[in-house]
């Protein structure tokens, strides 16, 4: 099945918070107990460099110069990917409910402009689907 298409827009400078339902067709919710996510935002499809990388982990930003090279350097932030969620970020059950969450201050250093990211999901047999991708458009933060 290919990835769904959402764009995404993120202000500058202010938290951030993506709740999604993972369901079967039926509207069953799917547990995800035994995935983990990643999602990348980058400023081109082509880019070596990320602005911010989202795993069930932690959240990892630019820092002051906006981007990094994952899995060398970056700087931590307050957030990340939670599965089996409410929108309040507290677990409840196997309802296939998906929180994608950014600190102020992490998003505060991505830099304005049209990016693009995509969320894949891995499950435990190392098999991974692409969730959603699209366009991750930031605003320019006015209040500083």
């Amino acid at each position: 099945m290919p990835a769904s298409r959402y764009d995404i827009t993120a202000e500058q400078g202010s938290t951030f918070k993506l709740h999604l339902h993972y369901k079967y067709s039926g509207g069953t919710g799917i547990d995800l107990s035994n995935f983990k996510g990643d999602l990348q935002v980058r400023k081109s499809l082509s880019d070596s460099v990320a602005l911010l990388y989202l795993t069930t982990y932690g959240v990892t930003g630019g820092g002051i110069t906006g981007s990094f090279t994952p899995g060398l350097n970056g700087v931590s932030g307050t957030g990340g990917i939670s599965f089996n969620t409410s929108i309040d970020g507290s677990v409840d059950g196997a309802t296939g409910g998906i929180l994608i969450k950014i600190d102020a201050n992490t998003m505060k250093n991505v830099p304005h402009g049209k990016h693009f990211y995509s969320f894949e999901l891995t499950n435990s047999l190392d098999e991974v689907f692409r969730l959603i991708e699209g366009t991750f458009e930031v605003p320019k933060e006015i209040t500083r």
